[in-house]
């Protein structure tokens, strides 16, 4: 840690799907800035416990949620493990999301209610579920959706 003031510190934020990737660096840099910081994935335990292990290298402390952010119930629980080992979550990042990549004319019901259940219904209750803690405790906060430019700029079929 740096001599100067940390933006972030006495904050907790929670990454969903921050075991690897885009999720993975933004975790580290919210612990860079500060931030104590819950890891969320839903498969890879491995590699979230290996993010929390670089987050304490950071002077950091963090703890894993694994987890389903689609579900309601995981949802839930990941909140309640993050506030239990790290307290009130103050930062929400809602990055976990997915794609099956298909022919319009040949994208079936099933992907798209799994693409739709992540990037759009988890996102929306994962946020509601942390704004309503934070009212309750009347505390700020804040809430950031991450999505894909292929929403803004399309491709082909």
């Amino acid at each position: 840690m740096s001599e100067f003031a940390q933006p972030l510190e006495g904050r907790v934020a929670l990454v969903t799907g921050s075991a690897r990737g885009i999720g993975r660096a933004i975790a580290l840099k919210l612990a860079a800035l500060g931030a104590d910081v819950g890891i969320n994935d839903v498969a890879r335990s491995e590699q979230a416990e290996a993010v929390v292990a670089e987050l304490a290298t950071l002077g950091r402390r963090g703890c894993v949620a694994m987890g389903d952010v689609s579900k309601e119930g995981d949802a839930q629980a990941i909140v309640a493990t993050v506030e239990q080992a790290l307290g009130p979550v103050d930062i929400l990042v809602n990055n976990a999301g997915t794609n099956r990549p298909a022919p319009f004319l040949e994208v079936r019901v099933e992907d798209f209610d799994a693409i739709f259940a992540l990037n759009v219904r988890a996102a929306f209750f994962m946020a509601q579920i942390v704004a309503l803690r934070l009212l309750e405790a009347k505390l700020p906060g804040s809430i950031i959706h991450i999505s894909s430019q292929m929403g803004h700029v399309g491709a082909a079929r």
